[in-house]
């Protein structure tokens, strides 16, 4: 006679890694810490109070969505990539036929942050214009000219004629984003009387002929990179009690195009792991099984840090194999020695 027996495994390690999975979704922040300013999650070592972050130079205000010592507005923090996103205000400078000019040349703070030199652009819009970015003691010119006819204007280009574009290698912790003509056509010409200069994150501005006379108090989007400590990952490791990597995340080291000297890090977590890499056991598995991280055909089995593809061939004949977030389900049918 043949028996069949459903026997259903309970996987306690599977309930107890999806369990801290999910913790690690919602604590982004020091326990107790709020981790939130409106839609903006604030990650540590970032925190909205004294107590919640790792030092001053990483409080935000929450009212103002500034971090502190800096004046950009804060859009999104990440911690994959070590990126933060924010506005920055347009230069511009105006002229009407009386000849009087009006002037905006903001002043940017970033504190320890750096402008991203492979993800801006320093942008110049208008006809006969240029843009610079001026450190406060004007030691330092990054200049962004465009062409200085517009007889060939398009939606959309922008690559000389009334917008042009060039990649920023460095930023200083402060500067000005300044705006000037280069011809006195400006402010003579009925369709552009105003020159603007901004840095913008790539792929986030797109030329229009109304903004020749239109860009006046606005804001534009940049990436920022954030890091932690005063040292590279080598000296940094060396100190056990201020090293800032948890277990299961990698060190990396972090310097400026312009800047080899000053070294800081940051920190990820390791391949198969998510979370914050700044906390204790802030990087918790990933359980590829349950997403397209897998290249399983026939089932999967999720493991630390990775996960397996079980061989069809190894399965017996009549065999079922099920895998869930929480239960294994095993289908055989046993020989069962008994009366006949």
């Amino acid at each position: 006679m043949l028996l069949h027996v459903n026997v259903i495994v309970i996987v306690i390690l599977i309930v107890i890694l999806s369990t801290k999975k999910a913790e690690s979704q919602v604590a982004q922040s020091l326990p107790g810490c709020p981790d939130k300013c409106g839609n903006i999650t604030i990650p540590y070592p970032f925190g909205i109070r004294k107590d919640c972050c790792l030092s001053e130079a990483y409080l935000v205000n929450c009212t103002t969505l500034r971090v502190m010592n800096t004046n950009f507005k804060l859009l999104n923090i990440s911690l994959d990539d070590g990126l933060m996103y924010g506005l920055l205000p347009v230069a511009s400078q105006c002229y009407n036929s009386a000849g009087s000019v009006s002037r905006s040349q903001p002043k940017i703070r970033l504190s320890r942050f750096q402008i991203s030199s492979t993800l801006n652009l320093l942008t110049t819009v208008g006809c006969g214009t240029k843009a610079n970015l001026m450190d406060l003691d004007n030691k330092y010119e990054i200049a962004c000219r465009s062409k200085t006819s517009c007889m060939s204007l398009a939606n959309g280009s922008c690559s000389g004629q009334g917008c042009m574009q060039v990649p920023v290698l460095f930023t200083p912790p402060e500067f000005r984003i300044q705006s000037q003509r280069v011809t006195r056509k400006v402010g003579n010409w009925s369709f552009n009387n105003c020159t603007y200069g901004f840095l913008v994150k790539i792929g986030e501005y797109t030329f229009q002929e109304t903004d020749l006379d239109n860009m006046k108090n606005r804001f534009s989007p940049v990436a920022l990179e954030w890091t932690v400590g005063n040292t590279g990952c080598e000296e940094a490791k060396k100190n056990k009690t201020s090293y800032l990597c948890t277990e299961n995340s990698v060190c990396m080291d972090s310097r400026s195009v312009f800047d080899q000297i000053h070294a800081t890090y940051s920190c990820r977590c390791a391949k198969g792991y998510e979370g914050n890499p700044y906390l204790p056991d802030g990087c918790q598995d990933i359980n590829e099984c349950e997403g397209p991280q897998n290249e399983c055909s026939h089932g999967c089995v999720n493991t630390i840090g990775s996960y397996t593809c079980p061989s069809e061939a190894a399965k017996s004949p009549g065999d079922s194999l099920y895998i869930g977030q929480y239960t294994l389900f095993f289908q055989m049918t046993l020989p069962l020695e008994g009366p006949h």
